[in-house]
């Protein structure tokens, strides 16, 4: 009896301060960010889908078993470099440690005719480019085009057509570090 009210009380503290942050006037990828932080580790965590060599965890955490590297989309909408670059800096799903992807990382994702965007469908984005962490001066970044496997280089203002994904690695990766 004592678990379930144990249980019980930290299961409404996490919810109601969850809830006081979404109700705030703060950015709401800060309530996501809030949310996520308090799941467990995608080792750890609940398989809810495999697709291949990929696997998602109830957290939203994609893993891809062949490269060892875990993956989150970001918000699905358009977004410049600088927005995207803020967004994973800031976050802290399931202990942190995320970056932008290298282009030879979202290659690695790129698989002609797989999914909806040439790669897995656990990675839900309605986007064709997602940018990439390589910067080229001030004003460029490198990106990755699923649509034809493009890189190419774009303005970090641009807001037209790209998403970001975050990545991080949990094993051999393909990280030029």
């Amino acid at each position: 009896m004592k678990i379930i009210f144990c249980i019980t009380v930290i299961f409404l503290l996490t919810t109601s301060q969850v809830m006081s942050t979404q109700a705030g006037d703060q950015n709401p990828l800060d309530a996501v960010v809030v949310a996520d932080s308090r799941t467990q580790s995608s080792s750890n965590a609940n398989i809810m889908k495999r697709g291949g060599v990929y696997i998602v965890y109830a957290n939203g955490i994609v893993k891809d078993t062949s490269t060892g590297l875990e993956w989150v989309a970001g918000p699905d909408k358009n977004i410049t470099w600088d927005e995207a670059n803020s967004w994973v800096k800031h976050l802290n799903l399931s202990g942190g440690g995320w970056r932008m992807p290298s282009l030879d990382e979202l290659e690695s994702l790129y698989k002609k005719g797989a999914g909806p965007r040439n790669m897995t469908p656990l990675l839900k984005t309605k986007g064709w480019w997602v940018w990439s962490g390589e910067t080229v001066g001030s004003r460029e970044a490198r990106s990755f085009a699923f649509g034809h496997g493009f890189k190419g280089y774009i303005f970090r203002g641009n807001s037209a057509s790209e998403r970001v994904f975050a990545v991080r690695s949990r094993g051999r990766g393909l990280s030029k570090k």
